[in-house]
């Protein structure tokens, strides 16, 4: 499996320095997939790096991209989780909280993961097992035990429906918090659990590449992942993206509760 973490690792930094320099150079163009969601030049140039590169080590493993049209999500293996930008309105917009994704997953479950901000040039990684690292330093999720002290993340689609029911849960959550935050890429925020920037982080829906490798990193840590409500998705547990949550262990139930019931 380190020779997995390995090449994720320099995979990643690849990917990364494309889309730095793309952003520096001004020279990525947008689009709108599905109608709705931004797409940029940048995202397909990092999906090009990362397949090019995952398939010449790894010939025969699978890949689950969110720019590549294979979406058929059995993980039992071995399978690549790849987000080549997570984060695009944010690389568009000039913001720093962008990040590339990789996730190894065979046996139905994540087994090593990488999250690259190439614009902090943080490396956050872990494998299964092995404890979660930051730039090669051991991290973990922070201690705390009251919801009240805490800086609690979420997320909203691109899509935007059922306005009413997605705000619902922050109107519960947000008389308990201290502050909450919303940075605009998933990955990131799962790390930044794992790190004890944040103590929390919950959304509604995510796609297995938005969540398998910071879920791996942020549980690594320390953390406990799970769901504030009943999740319907016939999805292996590491990548069902449904109600999910990641908190640090002396608030988690606190803040389950929050979301559930007010």
């Amino acid at each position: 499996m380190n020779d997995i973490l390995h090449n994720a690792i320099r995979i990643a930094r690849l990917a990364g320095s494309k889309i730095k320099e793309m952003r520096e150079a001004k020279s990525f163009t947008e689009q709108l997939k599905f109608g709705y969601e931004l797409v940029t030049s940048a995202d397909m140039a990092s999906n090009e790096i990362i397949i090019d590169e995952i398939l010449k080590t790894y010939p025969t493993h699978r890949i689950i991209s969110e720019e590549s049209p294979d979406h058929n999500f059995s993980i039992e293996g071995p399978n690549w989780i790849v987000d080549p930008i997570d984060g695009t309105v944010g690389y568009a917009n000039g913001h720093y909280q962008v990040c590339i994704s990789i996730a190894f997953a065979q046996h139905g479950q994540v087994q090593a993961g990488v999250v690259y901000n190439p614009f902090l040039d943080e490396m956050f990684y872990a494998v299964k097992g092995q404890g979660a690292f930051l730039n090669k330093e051991r991290i973990h999720a922070k201690e705390v035990n009251n919801l009240n002290q805490c800086v609690i993340a979420t997320g909203f689609p691109h899509k935007k429906e059922n306005i009413a029911h997605i705000t619902s849960y922050l109107t519960r959550l947000l008389p308990h918090i201290r502050d909450v935050r919303r940075m605009g890429s998933a990955a990131l925020d799962y790390c930044w659990v794992a790190c004890g920037r944040i103590q929390g982080y919950y959304e509604g829906g995510l796609a297995p590449w938005d969540m398998a490798a910071g879920r791996l990193i942020a549980i690594e840590a320390g953390a406990i992942a799970g769901h504030y409500a009943n999740t319907t998705l016939d999805l292996p547990e590491d990548i069902r993206g449904q109600y999910i949550m990641v908190a640090s262990p002396g608030i988690f139930e606190e803040m389950k509760n929050a979301l559930e019931n007010g």
